[in-house]
């Protein structure tokens, strides 16, 4: 703070008005004056010090004794500064008391006893002070407004200025530093005084004695008369009101366009292109998502936090029915993201956009994208693929029998041999072997073939003991069981041709014969058992291994053949066995007798127990293990050498599918317990980067068909190879065998389970990403296979409804993405015939029941889509093909109205033409049959495209009526003022004048009539809008049009009353249509009525 030393005599404070002193000097003066006190402040830093030269250090502290009477703010005069004259202090009234130090903002000082006490006394009023203060400051106030004037109040020497730059003088770096000493206390000695330094300051900020309030203005006597100029105020705020209001309107529906259709999910726009790059693994991205809360979709993005509430509600909601499943017929209220993903192209890969999937191709080192056509090979498979699903949807359209699973295998066989190809024809053999596909069958009605969706009754069965559950348990069983029996078979045929000299088979090539020459050929490798091993012999064969091996091949007849001609060796050697066997063989199951079953338990217990080692035939035992199911808690057979298949054979011999109610707790065993089993195999040899130290993942998706784990197979196989999980998956859907989820719930991923805990497949997305690939190029392709998700629409309940509503979905996006509108819903000749297109022809198979509900879900949905898009000629072909064809003609008016709209000699409107439907050379050979365009709508002048269809429309009185006779007027006025448009342009002013007259908008036949003009003004709001709206460039064409031409007339070489007369006509309807503007000023567009002003005078009106 500021500071200056004090004299050592005594002075009188107080709290708050501050030590003053009136010398002889100043008292002598008429005219007081304000001069500037400082505090005082002493080298011993307390909080309030002198200013000025040095002191004694003895005479400081003798000063710096505690006063009560400290005083905050006060002004007077230094006595530093003798020459200076005195004045009263600004808050205290002078006093004539002996000479003191005067201060700033306080005195602090030595005080006698009576002036401490007096400070005491003080200390409590000090709000009342404050309030006579600011009461004194009001009343000043307000006779300087009032009676009193300035020039009453004591004349100050300083002003504000100077006092302020006084002040800041004097606050230089040294006081400054010392005032930042003294401040640190200032606040605790005032509290400790009583003082509140906030409230005070409050206090003085509200005292301002010189301000005054300006004189009131003067108020206006006259009243105004001027209604001229009023109501030119009153239309200004109207207009600008209008203008304001529709400014707001304008943004207000902007925000709400920009609400219902961008995207703003900022964060998961990062996030996929994060992962596009590779900087994020797929599974990282969902873990800071903000969940979903209800009314609202609440998401987190790069800029904050965005609730967007009812985005998916609205999306879609016009011309659009729902289902109770909760999606549209053909809308995408129900649906998050995109059915069918965005296209790609060939040799680009396919990212994953299953988020399980994405996480198990980053297990396996796959990167961010799956097994694609990424060379010629697997193009050409995904060709075949694709032709074959064609002759499938073709099939079904005529009711004939389609063998999917032989088909698909041999697409498989001509792709490639590798091991993992022929791991996965094995699989479509096994599937035959679980379903009985007879690939000779013909028609549906033949009683040995495989109707579409036979299975599925049984397999969606969710109850595990009812009949239909184990039915096609035991189904699934029985086929994995025979076909492993016939591979081995067909192994066993392949070694013995391959080696018939070690083999010997001699005499007739018969089943036991076989299986004779297999065991010498395996014996002349010494691996038929390992060494010190013991085989029991019957004559010349090792009847053990032979029966064993009849077995394992599926001759079960052929082992009671062999058993009963040597049944007298037999009962030397096991007596018991020929029972057994032939128990075994007449029971349906393959089980035997509750008591046959008790006694083969006994005596292979009891053999396994007694019998010494290496004196028992291993062969034998397996025999025993496999026809009475002995000691299933040991599921192997020891010292029979065998592999990964002659395993797993032997998990289903062993597997019944019984009702585990009535069954012995150590005895149960089935299919359950198989694919137990085989998915600890999985998670033990085939995790993440073990599949090829296992054999391939092409082996734990084998043993997945086998063990009737079709959705965990698809799911396994389609991060490796996504073309043959796509088809695995059509396969098994088309017979029922396919789980299939609600895509509602399951968006994201490819694998899901449901409250049961049974896995389902997200098969209709899996079938519109898989599109991706060829759509742009082969359109119908990616119709047959969306057909296919509508497999599913004979689910019960609102399960079949959501599939189909999926399918149609996935249709619409198609339509609208690749706009091959002519070849997905057909196209119309220059004859008016209709063309079918391609979805119309799959009819029978998307589960709509007539043209007409096709018509409604399908075709007048993407005309909506493609007419808000502006799509001008997409639009108008399936207004169409609905038979909408009065909206077919409403397009066509708004599209002429904009095209009438641009302004003269800039570019005409051009509308972007459809696709054509067929290829060059069958376009080429449809032109030459009819002589005209293959579509009408292939075309890019509005014009061209209105006279075409108006055309059609004439043509054919079913269409006419059908359209509403103000459109049809509507739509012949703007072909005629395009033709006057085109006339203007080319600087032909009369004929286009002709035309504008014929329209009979505009009073060109008024010839100055009042009343004529008049009624032309007061039809105006009968015109139809799209006409509206260009009455203001017509006015300007007429005008334009009688100005050139009086030009023309008057610039004639021969002059004559004729020409004369003709000029002035035209100058009168120049005139009459100026008059006629200015009554229609306000329905004009802004800049029309100067415009036209402009031309007026151009003209000489």
């Amino acid at each position: 703070m500021f500071s200056q030393q004090q004299p050592s005599q005594s002075q009188a404070s107080s709290l708050w008005g501050g030590s003053t002193a009136v010398q002889s000097q100043a008292s002598s003066q008429g005219t007081p004056r304000l001069s500037l006190g400082l505090p005082s402040q002493g080298q011993s830093g307390s909080p309030f010090s002198g200013f000025g030269s040095g002191q004694p250090q003895q005479q400081q502290q003798q000063q710096q004794q505690p006063a009560q009477g400290a005083s905050l703010l006060g002004f007077g005069v230094s006595q530093s500064q003798p020459q200076q004259p005195l004045g009263s202090s600004l808050l205290n009234p002078p006093s004539t008391s002996q000479p003191q130090q005067p201060s700033l903002f306080s005195a602090s000082g030595v005080a006698s006893t009576k002036q401490q006490e007096q400070g005491q006394r003080q200390s409590p009023s000090q709000p009342a002070f404050f309030d006579s203060l600011l009461e004194r400051s009001r009343q000043r106030n307000k006779d300087v407004n009032g009676t009193s004037t300035l020039g009453e109040l004591p004349s100050l020497q300083l002003g504000l200025g100077d006092i302020a730059r006084r002040v800041k003088q004097l606050g230089g770096p040294a006081a400054a530093q010392q005032g930042r000493t003294a401040d640190n206390k200032a606040h605790y000695i005032l509290a400790a005084s009583g003082v509140s330094p906030g409230s005070a300051l409050r206090d003085l900020n509200e005292l301002n004695a010189f301000a005054a309030a300006g004189p009131p203005a003067p108020s206006k006597s006259a009243i105004d008369t001027d209604i001229d100029s009023y109501l030119s105020k009153l239309q200004s705020q109207s207009t600008l009101a209008l203008i304001a209001d529709g400014l707001s309107r304008s943004a207000r529906d902007f925000d709400i366009f920009l609400e219902k259709n961008v995207t703003m999910e900022w964060d998961a726009q990062r996030r996929r292109i994060y992962e596009h790059f590779g900087l994020v693994s797929r599974n990282a991205g969902g873990k800071d998502d903000d969940t979903s809360t209800p009314g609202g979709n609440t998401t987190r993005g790069g800029f904050g936090r965005s609730t967007r509430r009812g985005r998916t509600q609205d999306r879609g909601t016009i011309g659009r029915s729902t289902t109770p499943a909760g999606g549209s017929v053909f809308g995408t209220s129900g649906l998050s993201k995109s059915v069918i993903g965005a296209p790609t192209t060939a040799g680009t890969g396919h990212a994953p956009l299953f988020a399980d999937v994405a996480e198990k191709a980053a297990g396996a080192g796959l990167g961010n994208s799956l097994g694609g056509p990424d060379d010629r090979f697997q193009r050409e498979k995904q060709t075949r693929f694709v032709e074959t699903v064609g002759k499938l949807n073709e099939a079904r359209l005529g009711g004939r029998a389609f063998p999917i699973l032989g088909e698909f295998a041999s697409v498989e066989l001509q792709s490639s041999t590798d091991q993992t190809t022929s791991q996965l024809v094995d699989a479509y053999k096994a599937l035959i072997e679980i379903v009985k596909e007879n690939t000779k069958a013909i028609n549906v009605t033949d009683p040995d073939a495989i109707r579409e969706r036979q299975f599925a009754a049984e397999y969606l069965d969710e109850t595990p003991n009812s009949a239909r559950s184990v039915a096609i348990k035991k189904r699934i069983t029985d086929g994995s069981r025979n076909y492993l029996e016939k591979s081995f078979y067909q192994q066993l045929e392949a070694l013995i041709a391959k080696n018939p000299r070690e083999a010997r088979v001699g005499g007739i090539p018969t089943t036991t014969n076989k299986v004779r020459a297999y065991i010498n050929l395996r014996n002349s490798q010494k691996d038929l058992i390992p060494e010190n091993g013991t085989l029991q012999m019957l004559g010349n064969d090792y009847v053990w291994v032979l029966i064993f091996y009849l077995l394992r091949s599926g001759h079960i007849k052929e082992v009671v053949e062999y058993v009963t001609s040597n049944a007298a060796s037999f009962r030397n050697i096991d007596r018991n066995f020929v029972t057994y066997i032939a128990s075994y063989v007449s029971n349906g199951d393959r089980r035997l007798k509750r008591d046959l079953q008790d006694r083969i338990n006994a005596e292979y217990t009891q053999r396994q127990r007694i019998a010494p080692e290496d004196s028992i035939d291993p062969y034998r035992m397996a025999c025993y293990k496999v026809i009475g199911r002995c000691d299933l808690n040991k599921r192997s057979l020891e010292g029979v050498s065998q592999g990964v298949e002659d395993w797993i054979w032997l998990q289903f011999s062993l597997a019944r599918e019984v009702n585990r109610a009535d069954e012995i707790a150590g005895e149960v065993f089935g299919l359950d317990e198989v694919r137990g089993v085989i998915k600890e195999i999985g998670q033990r040899h085939f995790a993440k980067g073990q599949e090829a130290a296992s054999g391939g993942f092409g082996t734990y998706f084998f043993l997945q068909i086998l063990a009737g784990m079709f959705e965990q197979a698809v799911a396994y196989l389609y991060p490796y190879q996504y073309i043959d999980a796509v088809h695995f998956g059509i396969a098994l859907d088309f017979y029922g065998l396919l789980r299939v989820s609600n895509f509602h719930a399951s968006d994201s991923e490819l694998l899901t389970f449901n409250t049961k805990e049974l896995p389902q497949i997200n098969f209709g997305r899996m079938l519109g990403y898989y599109t991706r690939d060829f759509r742009a190029e082969n359109v119908e392709a990616a119709v047959d296979y969306i057909t296919l998700i509508c497999l599913n629409a004979d689910l019960p309940g609102e399960a079949g409804k959501s599939q189909a509503s999926l399918c149609h979905s996935a249709l619409r996006e198609l339509v609208l993405e690749t706009r091959e509108f002519a070849k997905l819903l057909g196209d119309i000749r220059a004859d008016g015939i209709r063309i079918s297109g391609a979805i119309e022809r799959r009819l029978k198979l998307i589960s709509l029941a007539d043209q007409e509900e096709f018509l409604r879900a399908v075709t007048v949905q993407a005309a909506k889509v493609a007419d808000d898009n502006g799509r001008t000629t997409d639009a108008v072909l399936l207004y169409h093909l609905a038979e909408e064809y009065d909206n077919v003609i409403v397009i066509i008016n708004k599209t002429l109205s904009e095209a009438i709209a641009v302004e003269l000699g800039q570019e005409q409107l051009k509308l972007q033409p459809l696709k054509p439907r067929a290829g060059p050379d069958q376009q080429q050979r449809e032109n030459a049959q009819s002589g005209s365009s293959l579509s009408l709508t292939s075309v890019n002048d509005p014009a061209v495209l209105a006279r075409n269809m108006v055309g059609l429309y004439n043509a054919n009185a079913m269409y006419f009526r059908k359209i509403r006779q103000a459109n049809r007027d509507a739509c012949g006025v703007l072909l005629r003022m395009s033709e006057a448009r085109a006339l203007v342009e080319a600087g032909q002013w009369a004929p286009a004048l002709d035309i504008i007259t014929s329209l009979s908008i505009l009073p060109l036949s008024a010839h100055g009539d009042i009343y004529q003009i008049r009624s032309s003004a007061h039809a105006f709001p009968t015109l139809h809008p799209t006409v509206a709206r260009n009455v203001g460039n017509l006015l300007m064409w007429t005008i334009a049009c009688c100005g050139r031409q009086r030009d023309l007339l008057r610039a004639s070489q021969f002059d004559d009353a004729t020409k004369r007369n003709m000029a002035d006509e035209l100058l009168g309807k120049a005139k009459d249509l100026m008059v006629y503007a200015g009554m229609i000023k306000y329905k004009l567009p802004p800049m029309v009525y100067e415009a036209l002003a402009s031309a007026g005078q151009e003209v000489g009106v």
